[in-house]
This record gives C-alpha cells, structure tokens and sequence, in this order.
C-alpha cells in the first residue's frame, strides 16, 4: 500500500522541525542544558531528514527551476566552502573536553583508571564478564583495538 505525500502535513512538520533544529542548535552552541538538547537535536535531526526530503520531492519541479540560476551554484559553494572550514577549524582548534579525553584512553591504564576513580580490578572484571579482555592493553585505547569493541561501550562497561 502506497501512502501519499500531502503538504499539509509535510510542509508544517519541515517547519516545526526546523525551530526545534534551530532552537537546540541554538543552545548547544552556547552550551545551554548541555546533556538534554543533543539528544533531541540529533533525533529530531533524522526525522528532519525524512520530512525534508518528502518536501523536497513535493516541490521538485519547483526547486529545478532554482537548480538552473547562478545563485544556487554559489551557494552551494559557500555553503561547502564554508562547512569544509569549520571542519578544519575544528581539527586546529580541538575543544578541550575532547583534548581531555584524548589524553586520558593514550594514558598508561593505570593512570587513566585513576584520573577516572575507577579500581583496575574491577574494571577488569566487568569487561572480562562482558567478553572484553585487558590482557597487555597498556591504555585504555589498547582495550577497544584489541578487542574491536566501541570505544563508548567500554567507557561506559568501565565507569557503570
């Protein structure tokens, strides 16, 4: 069974998604109920995703008309442009929380499982309970590689 699209529920939905987009990107810039707004950002996002794109097929025949004027060919480039330098940016400029974490999974274990306030043996007992092994892993990083385990999965088995 086919469903239909109709603009007057698409059209809506794209917008009221845009403000909830608009308003947690807005917090999450200036750190604003940090540990809340991502994670409505990043699901309202996906879903953002599906509601733009039944509204870009809605309007298709529309938006090629724009696809042919100069305007969108520059904006597409500043707009890429413009991404691809935050990007750089943010790979110069590593956030500090980041910098942190970084430095602590390349610390020896023992230092890191102490800057964590975590006891090494029973670290090593909920990961081995889990089918991790610590075995010769000399940083925490050690553990997700040798083990091809997801790094947060770890942290969190660890910090539990």
């Amino acid at each position: 069974m086919m469903m239909s699209l109709d603009r007057n529920y698409v059209t809506p939905l794209t917008f009221v998604l845009f403000l909830v987009l608009a308003i947690t990107g807005i917090l999450m810039f200036f750190h604003l109920f940090d540990g809340y707004t991502e994670v409505v950002h990043e699901l309202m996002g996906l879903g953002f995703v599906v509601v733009a794109t039944a509204h870009t097929i809605l309007n298709w025949k529309a938006l090629r008309r724009h696809f042919r004027k100069r305007v969108f060919a520059f904006t597409t480039v500043v707009v890429l442009l413009l991404s691809i330098g935050f990007v750089i940016l943010e790979r110069t400029n590593m956030p500090l929380d980041m910098v942190l974490m970084n430095k602590v999974v390349k610390a020896p274990l023992t230092d890191a499982l102490r800057v964590l306030d975590v006891d090494l043996a029973q670290a090593s007992e909920k990961l081995k309970r889990n089918g991790i092994f610590i075995e010769d892993a000399r940083t925490l990083e050690d553990i997700w590689i040798k083990n091809g385990a997801d790094p947060e999965r770890i942290l969190h088995l660890i910090m539990e």
